[in-house]
């Protein structure tokens, strides 16, 4: 019984012991590329408008669209409808793309 209880904690420390040492590194390696990517693009703005009854995004101050959505504007809630039509401002693109999930789910 007592080697029983000395292997399992043995096996528990070990256990331990890796993760410990093995998640840290995964996780900077993880964040780093994260903030990467994201790195010149979170002071970039958006305007996200409702056209012939789509939803589409602009960068802040040009004419030309920058994505257009098959996200119908009907589909949605009459409050979201008046926001996209006066146009919703948004900043970054890890912002857009969270906008833009909760519009088109």
């Amino acid at each position: 019984m007592k080697k029983l209880v000395l292997i399992t904690g043995i096996i528990l420390m070990v256990c331990l012991f890796t993760s410990v040492y093995a998640t840290p590194a995964a996780t900077v390696g993880t964040q780093v590329s994260v903030i990467d990517e994201n790195k010149g693009n979170e002071n970039e703005v958006f305007v996200l408008k409702s056209e012939n009854n789509y939803i589409v995004v602009y960068k802040f101050g040009e004419n030309t669209p920058y994505m257009t959505t098959d996200t119908l504007v009907s589909t949605l809630p009459k409050g979201d409808i008046m926001l996209l039509e006066k146009g919703i401002e948004v900043k970054g693109e890890e912002n857009l793309k969270k906008s833009l999930e909760d519009f088109c789910s």
